[in-house]
């Protein structure tokens, strides 16, 4: 069931990336990360319904603490009995997506996106290799296409395997127009 529950929020994370993001940018609704991880937010609760969240004691969290770090978004299986006498965050009974954003311009060095992907693999180890993680960057720079580079290093990707996929949004040079990528590793 859990592989199934994956495969679904996987599929709804990436149609979102490239549908309902793409038309939010497009229409100046995208300032920031906070209005990113908003709009992530929202196209997740409209795309999974309230039942389906019901159903499957599904919830989505913004500024999810693990440690010291807080995690963009994450999508987590509840304890609904348990949620009933307990503080929410003490009901979480696995993680199954996480998601970190960026949203910044081209002035921003890439250290702040390699500082979340950092945080993604500290994610995978403290959180175990059965969630699923998501980079999910807007880096409004230009680009030749031939010289986009993915954010996983090459002595990343064995960790990354299965695990990590990455949502990237940039300007193409050559078009002028918005990119929306999808990379899994």
């Amino acid at each position: 069931m859990t592989r199934n529950l994956i495969e679904k929020i996987d599929s709804v994370i990436k149609k979102l990336w490239l549908e309902d993001l793409v038309i939010d940018y497009a229409k100046n609704f995208l300032l920031k990360e906070d209005s990113l991880k908003n709009a992530f937010y929202y196209h997740l609760r409209t795309r999974f319904g309230r039942d389906f969240l019901i159903e499957n004691n599904l919830r989505i969290f913004t500024e999810y603490s693990v440690g010291t770090e807080r995690i963009d978004l994450v999508i987590v299986e509840i304890d609904p009995v348990k949620a009933e006498e307990y503080h929410l965050s003490d009901c979480v009974t696995r993680v199954l997506a996480v998601v970190e954003m960026k949203h910044k311009s081209a002035s921003t060095s890439d250290s702040i996106f390699y500082k979340d992907v950092q945080k993604i693999f500290s994610y995978i180890k403290d959180l175990g290799t059965k969630s699923k993680y998501y980079l999910a960057f807007i880096q409004e720079k230009y680009f030749n296409a031939e010289n986009v580079e993915n954010w996983i290093t090459k002595d990343q990707i064995i960790k990354a395997k299965g695990k990590v996929t990455e949502l990237y949004a940039y300007w193409d040079e050559d078009s002028d127009e918005t990119v929306w990528t999808i990379f899994d590793h």
